[in-house]
């Protein structure tokens, strides 16, 4: 276990982190347990993220809903079917829009999941 794993569990388990439920649009069972067997947990980032305008883009940055979740935790579900899934985080039903990945240092397994979501 690296240092960042550490990092990582301690913010999941901390109250910045809310129980989730992800539903893959495929019709595969709903996603309700974490990699280390305990709930799924993501961090609510509904109130909005900056995406877009990158540096070599010409895109105008724009502020979409969000939740990030550990890679690892997701790691059975292949990321295309990620698109249509539903996250269900604070009693609330969030469609996934696109994702993007949230490396750590050690790698992209070891990090973050990034889901962009629209109302339902």
């Amino acid at each position: 276990m690296s240092i960042w794993d550490i990092h990582y569990n301690a913010l999941y388990a901390s109250p910045i982190a809310v129980d989730a439920v992800l539903t893959v649009a495929c019709g595969e069972m709903p996603v309700s347990k974490g990699a280390d067997g305990g709930p799924l947990r993501a961090i609510d980032k509904t109130s909005g993220v900056v995406t877009g305008g990158g540096r070599f883009q010409s895109e105008v940055q724009t502020v979409k809903p969000a939740a990030s979740l550990r890679a690892c935790d997701l790691a059975g579900i292949e990321p295309e079917k990620l698109q249509g899934a539903e996250l269900v985080i604070n009693g609330k039903t969030w469609l996934v829009d696109t994702h993007g990945f949230l490396p750590a240092p050690t790698g992209e397994a070891a990090g973050e999941i990034l889901l962009y979501l629209t109302e339902r």
